[in-house]
């Protein structure tokens, strides 16, 4: 497992020394909280800036319910309302989506993987679905007297109405728990996604927070 970190890293500074193109910010808010059973609800919302962060273009925000099958799986379907400003003008987007999460631990590392499917709406542009997975590696070491905890994460996108892969998310950092249901988060993303037939990559400074109730 150190071995595969190790080159994961490695793979990451390098993918990291590639994207020089832009920089931004992508502000993350997560809250969790049972409701009844092994029933909950999810919300999460976000806020991302480009153009060497001055520029604020997309946001969403929305809500789900989730079902805990054991202590590993769940699943999850939510509605999630995006707005994008690709040039001048804010476009909505609409998301329906359906995804399961599986959380684990092996020699202490906890991993995490979710595949989601998204069912998305415009009124500007063909309706498309989209399948997402996301890989989450937390590290069992603790840094500093705060603990924090480093990880690692990815996630793909696959746009089944054009057939390929629209975008890939590489990113590492740093995990803190202050307190309990507290989960807060500061890494670095390495964004590289297509626009029409050409590659394009962002560096992003990706902060979170996660709360559990």
């Amino acid at each position: 497992m150190r071995f595969l970190l190790l080159a994961s890293l490695l793979l990451f500074s390098s993918q990291a020394a590639r994207a020089q193109t832009d920089w931004g910010q992508s502000h993350n808010l997560l809250l969790t909280a049972k409701i009844s059973g092994d029933w909950f609800i999810i919300s999460r919302s976000n806020l991302a800036s480009r153009d060497d962060f001055s520029d604020y273009f997309f946001g969403y925000t929305g809500a789900g319910l989730g079902y805990r099958l054991s202590p590993r799986w769940s699943l999850r379907a939510g509605y999630r309302r995006a707005w994008i400003r690709p040039r001048d003008d804010w476009l909505d987007e609409h998301r329906w989506y359906a995804e399961t999460y599986f959380a684990d631990r092996l020699r202490g590392f906890r991993i995490t993987n979710r595949s989601r499917v998204e069912f998305r709406t415009f009124d500007y542009r063909a309706d498309d679905v989209r399948l997402r997975n996301e890989i989450t590696v937390e590290a069992p070491w603790t840094l500093t007297s705060l603990k924090l905890k480093p990880y690692l994460e990815e996630e793909a996108f696959y746009s089944t109405r054009d057939g390929q892969f629209e975008a890939n998310w590489l990113g590492a950092g740093l995990a803190w728990r202050p307190a309990d249901g507290v989960k807060l988060k500061l890494g670095y993303r390495w964004n590289h996604f297509r626009v029409g037939d050409a590659w394009n990559d962002r560096n992003v400074i990706v902060t979170g927070v996660n709360l559990f109730f």
